[in-house]
């Protein structure tokens, strides 16, 4: 018999994978360990093999560590955030099963245990057909990975581009209550909740906008021009005051430059006066910064008063 064609056969079957039960189904243990031993099967994980001439991405790798744990399996932490599209792909992989279960990691193999896991629940979806954590989930196992500087403005990103709520990200971590780093991410919870949608508002917010000196201010609030509905970063609708940052990204080309300045007169006619910042600014000199909102903010009170 052609048993190099049988595993062929049984590797195709099953996507160019194969566990080690799965292709003694079809051939002798004594025939699978000769095509492992002349290196006609490499081993991606222990007791999951692929054939040596058949081409191997990332996707193939993934779909090899859910092989190597069983269906008890969901890709999760760092890696599901691969899956989702928000991270590339490193090693170690990660995987989460449920506390109750003996699963062994490997190499570039890290198997998380997690008390009442279950990949057939509403914890799980399939994405790309592999089996992966939710994404609120997803970025609460991922939360004590990633380097501090990259954690807040993933999750910020993720929440303005409406794949997460607030509430969704607060619950998981619920049911994480001893993650590491679990305040830095209730506070980052907490500046979504205030309308914050990118690093440089989180600097402004916690830097300069919530200090005992200033009134307490709204972020993200809905305005009506005549051009459309437009969202203000941070104000003060008492007073009809309004904060723009300006981070490095936008805002600085000549076109993005007259767009804001028409926004602005479309404002002022509404009879907003509007402050702009930058990012050098709130990072180098928030007292300036709170100074300048807190003296517009008090002559703006006493016009209205006076008014």
């Amino acid at each position: 018999m052609d048993w190099r064609a049988v595993v062929r056969d049984a590797l195709d079957e099953n996507g160019g994978l194969a566990t080690r039960r799965q292709l003694l189904e079809r051939i002798p243990a004594v025939v699978l360990d000769g095509h492992i031993g002349r290196r006609n099967l490499l081993r991606v994980f222990p007791h999951v093999y692929r054939h040596r001439d058949v081409a191997f991405d990332d996707h193939a790798l993934l779909r090899a560590a859910l092989l190597h744990a069983g269906p008890v399996a969901a890709l999760s932490h760092t890696t599901a955030l691969a899956v989702w599209g928000l991270r590339g792909l490193e090693r170690p992989l990660h995987l989460t099963v449920d506390q109750g279960l003996k699963r062994t990691g490997a190499l570039d193999l890290v198997v998380h245990r997690r008390l009442r896991f279950d990949p057939g629940s509403d914890q799980c979806i399939e994405r790309q057909g592999l089996r992966v954590t939710r994404l609120p989930r997803t970025l609460v196992d991922s939360w004590p990975l990633l380097p501090t500087q990259e954690r807040r403005p993933l999750v910020l990103d993720v929440s303005r581009r409406g794949l997460v709520t607030p509430a969704q990200v607060r619950e998981a971590l619920s049911e994480r209550s001893n993650v590491a780093g679990r305040r830095a991410l209730l506070q980052a919870i907490d500046l979504i909740e205030d309308g914050v949608q990118s690093e440089l508002e989180a600097h402004g917010v916690l830097n300069v906008f919530r200090h005992h000196s200033l009134p307490r201010s709204v972020g993200q609030r809905a305005v009506d021009l005549p051009t459309g509905r437009i969202r203000l970063d941070r104000c003060w609708p008492e007073v009809k005051l309004a904060v723009e940052l300006d981070g490095a990204a936008h805002h600085t080309s000549p076109e993005d430059r007259q767009k804001d300045l028409a926004r602005d007169r479309e404002l002022a006619a509404l009879g907003w006066v509007v402050l702009r910042f930058t990012y050098a600014d709130v990072l180098r000199d928030p007292e300036g910064v709170r100074a300048k909102v807190l003296a517009v903010y008090t002559a703006r009170m006493r016009q209205l008063r006076a008014g």
